[in-house]
């Protein structure tokens, strides 16, 4: 990691995005600590922390005459977008949440994350940018986001080969696993497509900076008047299914079970995490200018997966994993290091 953060220091925005992704790819950590509740127990308080409470805290606090910011006609028409990006986006936390269930975090984080890398880089890339597509600049780029690309479907295989090889152990069917592996694939894709909503928030939320700038909220905080709305849109999708579930599961009353009160707090910090990793991205974004979506996307999301990879060693997760699997995921992780390196170095030649 140190190596990293040298290779990019000259790259403040593309320090920033990964610093982001860190903070992403730590925040599910306090998970392994709230063993007496339910999944939806447990992803309804974060959600409610990092979706709504913290989003709309910080942006009173950070940005000056905030209502009036949601007020002209052009920002409205973006306001939307930004809601519809929002909902499509609470979907997709639904898709990944099962499809962690189906096939694991590790697997599941590299295909939804990989898919979401993929459509949210290229798309802004084609779509504001097609000029630069077979330019000198644009070859770069798309090599970068071909290495992450490459790096994330490597941490994939090598999940999965971990799975059968844990699986092995407990005397888990071939058939049985390869059934459960179909259906979270197509959950995680799903996921990973609708990922990219909440970077297409970003690009099309432009009139909302710009208004929030023109009322003189300060650039690290202007993608904050783009979060909130979306983030509350996403939340209105996730609280109906977690609602679903506590009704399914009678797992209501688990938010009030004995010796859970700490519970609460380790849903602060991942909220905590997972929105400020969301603020700080935005401001690499911002400082990447018009180019953001297109070179801060891979770097945030290829950083999760780094992180989350990271921690999964330092959990546990890989304990039984054999040799190949191991080396695969090494190779993996290379690819999404070079990958890093490529987009930073992309970035300098604006």
């Amino acid at each position: 990691m140190p190596i990293i953060i040298l290779v990019l220091a000259s790259s403040g925005a593309a320090t920033l995005a990964l610093g982001a992704g860190v903070l992403n790819g730590s925040f599910a950590t306090p998970t392994r600590f709230m063993t007496r509740w339910k999944w939806e127990n447990v992803w309804a308080l974060w959600a409610l922390f990092g979706m709504f409470i913290l989003p709309w805290t910080v942006a009173f606090i950070t940005v000056p005459h905030l209502l009036a910011t949601y007020q002209t006609a052009e920002v409205r028409n973006a306001l939307l977008l930004v809601v519809a990006f929002g909902a499509g986006y609470g979907i997709a936390a639904i898709c990944f949440g099962l499809g962690v269930e189906a096939i694991g975090i590790a697997l599941n984080f590299a295909i939804a994350l990989g898919t979401a890398t993929a459509v949210g880089s290229a798309i802004p890339l084609i779509w504001f940018h097609s000029a630069s597509v077979f330019t000198g600049q644009g070859f770069v780029i798309e090599a970068g986001i071909g290495l992450v690309i490459l790096g994330i479907v490597l941490c994939g295989i090598a999940g999965r080969s971990k799975e059968r090889d844990q699986a092995k152990q407990l005397s888990q069917t071939k058939r049985a696993g390869s059934s459960k592996f179909a259906k979270g694939l197509a959950l995680a894709l799903v996921a990973g497509a609708g990922s990219a909503f909440q970077n297409f928030g970003l690009a099309f939320g432009v009139p909302l900076l710009r208004r929030a700038a023109q009322l003189g909220t300060a650039e690290a905080y202007q993608s904050i008047v783009i979060w909130a709305p979306l983030l509350t849109a996403t939340l209105v999708a996730y609280l109906i299914f977690c609602a679903r579930l506590w009704k399914k599961n009678h797992s209501w009353n688990l938010f009030f079970a004995p010796k859970t009160a700490s519970y609460w707090l380790l849903g602060l910090v991942m909220g905590a995490l997972w929105f400020s990793s969301l603020v700080v991205y935005g401001a690499a974004a911002a400082r990447m200018a018009d180019l953001g979506p297109v070179l801060g996307w891979p770097l945030f999301m290829s950083a999760i997966i780094l992180t989350s990879n990271v921690w999964g060693l330092a959990m546990g997760e890989w304990k039984g994993a054999g040799r190949a699997s191991l080396i695969t995921m090494f190779l993996g992780l290379g690819g999404l290091i070079l990958g890093f390196c490529t987009l930073a170095w992309s970035s300098r030649m604006v």
